[in-house]
C-alpha cells in the first residue's frame, strides 16, 4: 500500500510538473504553443516505464526534469554496483532529492520482462495500441476579419473553427505510425487553397530496434543534436526555473508528433549503430510559406520565411507553400563511459533566393539560395561534473560556439555555468541554442546558476545572465547589452502545502520613443514578482493561489500591473469526472506590463495567454471517462473587460466586452 500511495502521489504531480516546464518558456512562445511532443513522451513512459537496468540514459533525458548530471549518476550507479533490484534504490543516489525520486518512480522500472522480443506480422496488429483524438474549438465572438465581404480587402477567407485530428498506432520499442491533420481559425476547409481539406497534414512511420538500425523514420521527423547551434528541430526550452535546461540533451532522431508547421523535417532518416558509434543520414524536402518580393533573371526572390503556419488571408494564401526546401546531411556520434562526441554536416537548398529587406540591422542576415552548416559537439560526465559544448560554422558566414558545465559542489549545492558567442554573420535555419535574442546569432553571453537544497522542504534556484549584442537588432539601432536575473524559493512544509516565491529582473536597451534625426537608446527595465501557494484540501481537491506584480520602465514611461487568481483542481483517484477551474483578476497600465500565465487545457493542448489592461479571466476544464478507452474533454474560457467597448486590433477586432472560447475533444484508445 505504501508503494501504491507513493506512485499515485507522483502521478498527480504530472500536471504540476508540466506547468513548471511550460511556464519556464511562456514568455518566449506564442499563445497557442503545441506541447504534444513533451506530453506524449510522459504518457508513453507512464504506460511503458523505463528499465533502469537497460537504459543508456537517453530515455531518462527525454523526461526533461532530470539534469544531465542526474541522468549520468543513475546510469553510473548501475555500472558501479550492478543491476537495480528495486526502483527505491534511487533514493541512495547523491543529487536526487526525495521529491524528485517520488516524481520519477512512475516512469521507471526494474522488470527484465521489458526486453524486446521478435514478432511476426500478425503480432503487430494484435499487440499494438491505437489512439485517435478529435478536437474542435473556436472563439465565440465574431472578429472583424470574418465580416468583410469586399474581395479587394484583407479578410479571413475561412471560418473561425479550429479542427485537429490525431491518430497514433504504437507497438512499444518496435513500430509507431503518426498522422496529424489541422485547420486553424480563418483557414478554408475543402475549398479555395485548402481544397484537400485541412491546411496542414503531417505523418510518419517509424521502425525501432531493427538489428543495428536503431531508428528508421519515413515521413516527418525531428533531429536534435549537440547544444542546438546547428541542428535542432522540435521542442526546446529557454531560460527559467529549471536551470539544467541550459545544457541541451539531444534526443537524436525522432518521429515528429507535434502540429507546429515549421520546425520539422520531411523525408527519410535513419540511425545506424555499430558498437560505440552511431550514424544518422537524413534527407528532407518540403514546401515553406514565404513572402514573395520579386522575380529577377528567372529567380523568385523571397524576403522572409513564414513560421506561423497561418494561411487565412489572401496575402497569406498567396505565399502558402511557395518556397521549396531541400535539406540533406548526416550526423556521426561516438559514446563511451560518459563521453559523447558528435559531428553534424548538412546542406540547405531553396528553390528561390532569400533576400531580406534592406534594413541596417539585418545587414548580416543570410542572403542566397544555399547554405552549408557543420558543427562538432561534446559532453562528458565524470563523478560530480558534467561538461558540454558545441562549435558551429556556417560556410560563407561566421562561427558560433558555446561551452559550459554543471557541477555538484556538495550534497546541497549545484553550480551551472555557460558561455556563448554567436557571431553576427552566423546562419542556421534549424538552431535553437540558449540565447537572449529570438535566434542564436549576434550575441555573447555568460550565464551562471545555482541550485541550493539544504533540506527536502527548501529549494532555492537562481541565475544571472549577462549578454551583449555586438551588432544592431530590430528596434535597437546600436550595439547593446543587458542583464537577466532570476531567483526562486520553494518551501514545502508538509505534503499538503507548497509555497513559491519568484523574482525576475531584466534590463535591455531599445530605441527611444522620440523621433529624432539620430536614434537614441533607452534603458528598458522589467521586474516581476510572484507569490504562489498550492495546498491540498482533501485527497481529491487541490487549490492554487497566485499573485504576480510587474513593473516596466523605459526612459520616463512607466507601466505597472498585477494579476491574482484562484485555481481549484478536482482529481479523484477513481471515478469518471475530473476538472479544474480558474478565476482571475488583472489590472495593468498597458501592453508592456502584460503578464503571461500558464493555463490548464485539454490533453495535448496548453495555453499561455497574456493578461493585459483591466478585467477578469475565468475558465473551466472538464474530463469525463465515458468508458474504458474513451475520454471526453470540454473547456470554456473567457476574458471580460468591463471598461472596454472593443477588443483586439486589425482583423481580430471584436465589438463588445467579452472574448470567449469553447473547446471539445474526444480520445479513443483500443
Amino acid at each position: 500500500m505504501l508503494v501504491v500511495s507513493i506512485c499515485l502521489k507522483a502521478q498527480t504531480n504530472e500536471d504540476l510538473l508540466l506547468e513548471q516546464l511550460m511556464e519556464s518558456i511562456a514568455n518566449e512562445l506564442p499563445e497557442d504553443v503545441d506541447n504534444t511532443e513533451l506530453t506524449e513522451r510522459w504518457i508513453y513512459y507512464l504506460h511503458h516505464p523505463i528499465d533502469l537496468n537497460a537504459t543508456s540514459g537517453k530515455e531518462l533525458a527525454e523526461l526533461q526534469f532530470l539534469s544531465p548530471l542526474q541522468v549520468a549518476s543513475i546510469v553510473d550507479r548501475r555500472k558501479e554496483t550492478g543491476s537495480y533490484l528495486s526502483v527505491y534504490e534511487l533514493q541512495s543516489i547523491a543529487g536526487l532529492t526525495a521529491d524528485l525520486v517520488r516524481l520519477l518512480l512512475p516512469f521507471v522500472q526494474t522488470d527484465p520482462s521489458s526486453e524486446v522480443t521478435q514478432r511476426r506480422l500478425g503480432d503487430y496488429l494484435k499487440d499494438g495500441k491505437y489512439d485517435a483524438l478529435f478536437r474542435y474549438s473556436r472563439i465565440l465572438e465574431q472578429s472583424k476579419g470574418y465580416t468583410i465581404a469586399d474581395p479587394t480587402k484583407s479578410r479571413y477567407l475561412g471560418s473561425a473553427d479550429r479542427l485537429l485530428i490525431k491518430y497514433r498506432y504504437q507497438l512499444p520499442q518496435r513500430l509507431q505510425v503518426v498522422v496529424n491533420m489541422k485547420k486553424d481559425a480563418g483557414e478554408q476547409f475543402f475549398t479555395g487553397a485548402q481544397r484537400m481539406g485541412f491546411d496542414f497534414y503531417s505523418g510518419s512511420i517509424a521502425l525501432q530496434s531493427q538489428h543495428r538500425w536503431k531508428q528508421i523514420v519515413l515521413g516527418d521527423y525531428t533531429l536534435q543534436f549537440g547544444q542546438g547551434l546547428a541542428l535542432w528541430s522540435g521542442l526546446s526550452f529557454g531560460k527559467g526555473a529549471l536551470v539544467q535546461h541550459v545544457a541541451r540533451l539531444g534526443m537524436g532522431l525522432r518521429p515528429y508528433t507535434s502540429t507546429n508547421e515549421y520546425a520539422f523535417f520531411r523525408g527519410l532518416a535513419a540511425t545506424y549503430a555499430l558498437r560505440k558509434i552511431s550514424i544518422t543520414p537524413f534527407v528532407s524536402y518540403k514546401p515553406l510559406s514565404a513572402t514573395f518580393a520579386d522575380r529577377v533573371d528567372d529567380h523568385n526572390i523571397y524576403s522572409a520565411i513564414s513560421k506561423t503556419g497561418l494561411h487565412r488571408t489572401p496575402n497569406e494564401v498567396a505565399n502558402r507553400y511557395k518556397l521549396k526546401e531541400l535539406v540533406f546531411g548526416a550526423n556521426a556520434q561516438f559514446q563511451s563511459n560518459g563521453l559523447t562526441i558528435g559531428v553534424n554536416t548538412f546542406r540547405t537548398q531553396f528553390a528561390g533566393l532569400i533576400q531580406p529587406r534592406e534594413y541596417l540591422y539585418n545587414s548580416y542576415s543570410f542572403r542566397g539560395q544555399a547554405l552549408t552548416n557543420s558543427s562538432i559537439y561534446y559532453s562528458y560526465a565524470f563523478q560530480n561534473i558534467y561538461a558540454f559544448g558545441e562549435l558551429a560554422k556556417s560556410f560563407t558566414g561566421g562561427l558560433a560556439y558555446t561551452s559550459g558545465l554543471i557541477s555538484t559542489l556538495s550534497h546541497e549545492l549545484s553550480l551551472v555555468l555557460q558561455y556563448r558567442n554567436y557571431q553576427k554573420d552566423y546562419h542556421a535555419f534549424y538552431n535553437q541554442a540558449i540565447a537572449e535574442g529570438s535566434e542564436p546569432v549576434n550575441e555573447k553571453g555568460f550565464y551562471t546558476g545555482l541550485i541550493f537544497q539544504p533540506s527536502k522542504r527548501l529549494l532555492w534556484v537562481a541565475y544571472v545572465d549577462y549578454f551583449k549584442f555586438p551588432w544592431l537588432r530590430y528596434r535597437v539601432d546600436a550595439p547593446s547589452d543587458g542583464q537577466d536575473m532570476f531567483t526562486q524559493l520553494t518551501l514545502t512544509p508538509n505534503k499538503q502545502t507548497k509555497w513559491l516565491f519568484r523574482y525576475r529582473y531584466r534590463n535591455k536597451l531599445e530605441n527611444g520613443d522620440l523621433v529624432q534625426q539620430v536614434s537614441s537608446m533607452a534603458q528598458v527595465k522589467r521586474q516581476q514578482l510572484r507569490a504562489e501557494i498550492q495546498f491540498r484540501l482533501s485527497p481529491i481537491f487541490n487549490m492554487r493561489n497566485r499573485a504576480e506584480w510587474v513593473y516596466y520602465k523605459k526612459a520616463d514611461q512607466k507601466e505597472r500591473g498585477y494579476l491574482v487568481y484562484q485555481d481549484m483542481l478536482y482529481k479523484p483517484m477513481q471515478g469518471h469526472f475530473s476538472g479544474n477551474f480558474r478565476f482571475a483578476y488583472f489590472h495593468t497600465d498597458g501592453y508592456n506590463a502584460r503578464i503571461y500565465a500558464f493555463e490548464n487545457d485539454v490533453l495535448y493542448a496548453s495555453s499561455f495567454p497574456f493578461y493585459s489592461d483591466k478585467g477578469f479571466r475565468y475558465y473551466l476544464n472538464l474530463r469525463y471517462k465515458l468508458k474504458r478507452g474513451i475520454d471526453f474533454w470540454c473547456r470554456y474560457g473567457a476574458f471580460l473587460y468591463p471598461q472596454k467597448e472593443t477588443l483586439g486590433s486589425g482583423l481580430d477586432t471584436i465589438e463588445g466586452k467579452h472574448k470567449s472560447e469553447i473547446k471539445a475533444q474526444i480520445r479513443v484508445q483500443f
